[in-house]
């Protein structure tokens, strides 16, 4: 690997050059080093705090109790189908999303791996799972470490029907509920960045270039030559054989707009030169939409949760119900997450339901050529024109009004802290202001074998129409599946860096 610094612009050369740290960044980056001879520069926007025996992470990382919101992006939603704006966050700094997600790992169904068009089996997609679940220190919450609002939450679902069946690692469990798989050893989040990144970051073929935020890539025809970065007031040329963008479901696309791939009309009204015409860049964006009741504290589950407290940390979630709506596709097509947050007016207790199927589609698309500009996002939560994904909403808003009613929560929950939580209606508007979202983007540069249907990467992640350009994060996802996204994203770069390989 070789750094010059010119009379203009400092200038980097590596083998592989990898655009983004995140959570798919870390493990490309990470079986590149220890499966090749060649050398990897990693960049990543935010900062690199080292390994974690370093010492130098802030605490608000290492604690997986709460989420924390100080290395976030600043992304939101346009919110024109919910009529507010909503804060999308994603977090800047390397390990990425998995530096301060809510570590609940869960698969998914099989079935729904199956249509993004890999070559991958069900044993095969088993291993991958099992493997990454492994690097990341996967562990299952005991009963015993439960909070007591955890534990009459799990306790409310089984009244309800929602069986326990501890099957949240099996793709292919069905409708059941229990305390979810996380990757938070010893109470600490477990990112990428820590199980793929610190065994090889003694190794010299690997550099991470951090607080450099990628501003383009120059082509010469189907060939990527050269990176620009911004770092620290100074722009600098990043030159290599090989680009993998692992930027995520936001950042990837708005590197390869920038770069004049993308939908040709719109580059042009922007000012940027079209190279490559792939008019779904940027298109498809979904996640999983969720609906929240929200309700304070009673007495009696203040108390408890302070007894709890006094010994421990109280994590904001544990429990994870598998739901089925009345019209939902077998076997479920909701999660139940319900958690619980300390405001400086006393406890909260908030059950978000989330439509795992969603059918909505919304786009990102650039305002200006600038990197330091944000994207329009809009996700268009809740506009299918079937209205599927509302309908399984109320359906999941109305599971959740029988357990809060249950006397395994009623006793323990006081007033309702909205409208729509003190109920019955579950109407359109009501569904539509109460709504959110469940952090997992997907989709904007999809995997599949035609760029005029929209299709970004084939199979391998390669960009068509280019030779050495590939995408390799949650962005390539076509379909996102029935699972909290950390793991799969994992599953899916393991994959896909051994095409690579």
């Amino acid at each position: 690997m070789q750094s010059t610094h010119d009379a203009m612009n400092p200038r980097i050369r590596a083998d592989v050059a990898i655009l983004g740290g995140g959570t798919a960044g870390a493990v490309v980056a990470a079986r590149l080093v220890e499966t090749t001879s060649l050398s990897v520069v990693v960049v990543e926007a935010g900062p690199d705090y080292g390994p974690f025996d370093g010492g130098r992470w802030p605490p608000e990382l290492l604690d997986s109790a709460t989420l924390p919101d100080t290395h976030d992006w600043g992304y939101q939603d346009a919110g024109l189908s919910l009529r507010r704006p909503l804060p999308l966050e994603r977090a800047r700094v390397i390990g990425g999303c998995s530096s301060h997600n809510g570590c609940s790992q869960t698969v998914g169904y099989g079935a729904d791996y199956h249509r993004w068009g890999l070559s991958w089996s069900d044993a095969q997609l088993t291993s991958l799972m099992a493997d990454s679940a492994a690097r990341l220190r996967v562990r299952r919450y005991t009963d015993d470490e439960l909070t007591p609002f955890q534990a009459a939450a799990m306790e409310a679902m089984i009244l309800s029907e929602i069986p326990r069946t501890d099957d949240l690692d099996d793709l292919h469990g069905g409708v059941g509920c229990g305390p979810s798989p996380v990757n938070n050893p010893d109470g600490v989040r477990w990112n990428s960045a820590f199980a793929f990144l610190d065994p090889v970051r003694s190794e010299p073929r690997l550099r991470v270039v951090d607080h450099a935020l990628v501003d383009r890539l120059e082509l010469d025809g189907p060939v990527v030559r050269r990176a620009r970065l911004r770092r620290g007031g100074e722009q600098v040329i990043l030159e290599a054989d090989r680009f993998i963008l692992c930027g995520g479901a936001y950042g990837s696309p708005e590197m390869l707009l920038r770069s004049g791939i993308g939908p040709a009309d719109d580059l042009k009204a922007l000012g940027i030169a079209p190279r490559l015409d792939l008019p779904g860049v940027g298109r498809n964006l979904h996640d999983h939409p969720t609906v929240e009741l929200r309700f304070a504290a009673g007495d009696r589950l203040v108390r408890q949760l302070t007894d709890y407290g006094r010994t421990r940390a109280v994590p904001d979630e544990q429990v994870i119900g598998k739901a089925r709506s009345g019209s939902g596709s077998a076997p479920y097509d909701l999660h139940l997450l319900p958690w619980t947050s300390s405001e400086p007016d006393g406890w909260t207790c908030v059950f978000p339901v989330a439509c795992l199927t969603p059918r909505s589609r919304g786009a990102l698309r650039l305002v200006s050529a600038d990197p330091q500009a944000k994207p329009v996002i809009d996700h268009r939560y809740l506009t299918d024109p079937e209205g599927a994904d509302l309908a399984a909403l109320r359906d999941g808003v109305d599971i959740y009004r029988r357990l809060v009613a249950s006397p395994a929560l009623a006793p323990l929950l006081g007033r309702p802290l909205d409208e729509f939580s003190a109920g019955p209606s579950t109407d359109d508007a009501g569904l539509r202001a109460a709504s959110a979202h469940y952090w997992h983007p997907v989709g904007t540069c999809a995997i599949g074998p035609d760029p005029a249907a929209g299709a970004v990467v084939d199979t391998t992640g390669r960009v068509h129409g280019s030779d050495n350009l590939w995408v390799v994060d949650a962005s390539v996802i076509p379909v996102i599946p029935r699972a909290t996204t950390n793991l799969p994203v994992v599953a899916l770069a393991e994959h896909l860096v051994r095409v690579l390989t």
